[in-house]
């Protein structure tokens, strides 16, 4: 691997990225709702959960930045408590667990075709302020701003405010919005139960026409996180419709008496999010131990984390190749998974096929099942790999700030600029520029072999 310094433009970037916008920029939501108005209709219904899975990408990046600043390796991530790194990539998994949780209850209602992961309008962008939360009751601040950056108390707070509880009447019909935008609601637990109550209702007044001949095209096999819990669930009925928004309420911020534990099958409960954060926060949860020594370190010391620029962007590194390369290349295999998924949406499990091998050998075939392992291998071997170089990768920051290091920008990356190349031969190109900068990329197993191993889509 090498590493270079950026110019005097991207040095002032560097410094001024440290420093906390005095304004943070509000976010175009991809539907507009009303709280108050509730859900009258199955198009109501859609565009709640179209707006829910937004709201659920947004929280991605952040609890992977966090994950990927993690510079300490040590003993105690790796042994009980379950540790800081493992908390984060299994809350990262889960949350996107319930992005394709509520696109299959989109499939389910007949809505699935009004749905694109691959959307730079869905895609969000940092910083922002957090969509459809608005809470004058809490005290660290009505709304909440979302940044990427390094892992820190301060960022745990956000990530506890975003999975924080509400007390929702199980009884209530409406919801309070923000006074200047309507489409707010006072926390995500909040936000789902009106989604809940919209199926009820409209179940009940046979206004839903189950889709049951595209429930094999909800995600349902192939799921992985060995540091959470969680399955998807195939909806069809108004039963399965609960359960899913269950498991996503009870994942985030526990049931309406138990914000803590989640009972994930008899004998076996887990944390909640809201919990895990709380966990952090007080240091319960180690992050680990610097190399060569035998201790622990708490999250807010200097050495727990790489000194990574808050809310990077690539247009920031023009003038530094190497730089520029490895954070475009982040964002296309970021892209590239969410193209993933919504390949995945249009073909069927019904897709397996007898395919011949040899003159003498036949195999079964499924583009579908290959499809829903691509998103966890490009999650494990492309994005964390890239991840950590970028992240161990010192540019010079401002005077106060001291060395500052790279970091992914989770961009949109626009695949139609190519037109005469594939997204999958786009990804490789972008691979093989970032080899000549960092050669660590390549190998017999790493992110150059890797990408050559996935689905065209």
């Amino acid at each position: 691997m090498t590493t270079k310094t950026i110019g005097t433009r991207s040095r002032r970037t560097a410094a001024k990225a440290t420093a906390k916008p005095a304004e943070v920029a509000r976010a175009e939501p991809i539907k507009k709702l009303d709280p108050k108005k509730g859900i009258q209709s199955v198009q109501d219904l859609a565009d709640h959960l179209h707006a829910a899975a937004q709201v659920e990408l947004s929280t991605i990046p952040l609890y992977l930045y966090g994950a990927y600043s993690i510079r300490t390796r040590g003993h105690s991530q790796w042994a009980a408590p379950r540790g800081v790194l493992r908390s984060l990539i299994g809350i990262s998994i889960e949350e996107m667990l319930h992005l394709a949780l509520v696109r299959n209850l989109m499939v389910a209602i007949g809505c699935g075709d009004q749905i694109t992961f691959y959307d730079k309008k869905f895609i969000p962008s940092y910083p922002s302020k957090m969509l459809h939360r608005y809470n004058p009751d809490d005290k660290d601040g009505a709304e909440i701003d979302l940044s990427l950056g390094r892992l820190s108390f301060e960022q745990v707070k956000t990530f506890r405010r975003i999975e924080m509880p509400d007390d929702v009447s199980s009884k209530a019909t409406t919801f309070d919005a923000h006074p200047k935008a309507v489409d707010q609601y006072t926390s995500l637990g909040a936000f789902y139960r009106s989604i809940e109550k919209g199926f009820c209702d409209l179940d009940e007044k046979k206004k839903i026409k189950w889709a049951l001949g595209d429930a094999r095209k909800q995600y349902k096999r192939a799921f992985w996180n060995e540091f959470g819990n969680g399955k998807p669930i195939r909806v069809h009925d108004l039963k399965t419709a609960k359960a899913a928004l269950n498991l996503i309420i009870e994942q985030g911020e526990g049931t309406r008496k138990d914000h803590q534990h989640l009972k994930v099958k008899h004998g076996v409960e887990d944390f909640t999010h809201y919990e895990k954060f709380l966990r952090i926060e007080r240091g319960e949860e180690g992050i680990g131990a610097v190399d060569g020594a035998d201790h622990d370190i708490r999250l807010d010391n200097p050495e727990a984390t790489w000194p990574v620029l808050s809310d990077p962007k690539v247009a920031d590194f023009t003038d530094q190749p190497d730089v520029h390369s490895l954070m475009t290349l982040f964002n296309a295999a970021y892209c590239y998974t969410l193209c993933v998924l919504d390949e995945l949406y249009k073909t069927s499990t019904d897709d397996v096929e007898t395919v011949r091998i040899q003159e003498d050998r036949h195999e079964l075939f499924s583009r579908r099942y290959g499809l829903e392992r691509n998103g966890v291998a490009i999650m494990q071997g492309v994005l964390y790999p890239i991840a950590q170089v970028l992240v161990s990768t010192p540019i010079p920051g401002g005077k106060e700030e001291g060395m500052l290091h790279a970091a992914p920008s989770f961009e949109f990356f626009d695949f139609s600029k190519a037109k005469n190349r594939t997204k999958k031969q786009q990804l490789i190109d972008l691979c093989d520029k970032a080899i000549d900068h960092y050669p660590v990329l390549g190998g017999p197993d790493g992110v150059q072999r890797q990408i050559s191993l996935l689905a065209e889509v």
